[in-house]
């Protein structure tokens, strides 16, 4: 990976470092969304995104500029890989969901830990199979919105980004696969994290 010549381009090394911090999260969510067995077609999906943002890089276009702004160059990867993983899902029309890899799902929650509070590791195994049953229910974009809320911790105006669509529309989005997930909850007699810190005041 060689330096950009733009001026203003965001410097190898910073990229590098945004590669490191985002990969896993980015993988996970598309992997998640295309429900591929081997996650062959997520890596791939993956793999496009930081090329067209390396590339996007070499030009010095925002957000991967040299001040870079890393919330708004990691809205940028969700968009983009949003936008690739849900062409690939419409064009199957239908698909099946799968689980995330132990280690892949183990990387996620230490990247998003620190926006959560702990929760018992036998809790964390239920949540997780309720949470895999919700999702199954769910529209592949209201599940994307599911996603980039209580796994990626995305505000609802960050999720309108990189979904493309009005705040409105991701609240309504978000309201309608949040009742789904306290159905699926209810239904298993658990009471996830995210939920008890939505019913506080």
């Amino acid at each position: 990976m060689g330096e950009p010549s733009h001026t203003n381009a965001l410097p190898a090394s910073a990229f590098a470092d945004l590669l490191q911090t985002t990969q896993a999260a980015l993988y996970a969510f598309v992997h998640h969304l295309t429900g591929t067995g081997s996650g062959e077609e997520a890596h791939d999906i993956v793999q496009d995104v930081y090329v067209a943002a390396w590339r996007a890089a070499q030009r010095g276009h925002a957000p991967f500029v040299r001040e870079l702004d890393a919330a708004a160059a990691r809205r940028w990867l969700f968009h983009v890989a949003y936008r690739r993983a849900i062409s690939l899902v419409r064009h199957r029309q239908a698909i099946p969901w799968e689980a995330l890899d132990t280690i892949d799902e183990a990387r996620v929650l230490e990247l998003v830990g620190h926006a959560r509070p702990a929760v018992p590791f036998d809790d964390q195994v239920v949540e997780g199979e309720v949470l895999r049953a919700a999702l199954a229910q769910l529209k592949p974009d209201d599940a994307a919105c599911l996603l980039l809320d209580i796994i990626q911790g995305f505000k609802t105006a960050e999720i309108a980004q990189i979904l493309g669509i009005a705040p409105d529309a991701a609240r309504k989005r978000l309201s309608r696969a949040m009742e789904r997930l306290r159905v699926a909850y209810f239904e298993h007699e658990v009471t996830p994290i995210h939920l008890r810190e939505r019913a506080e005041p």
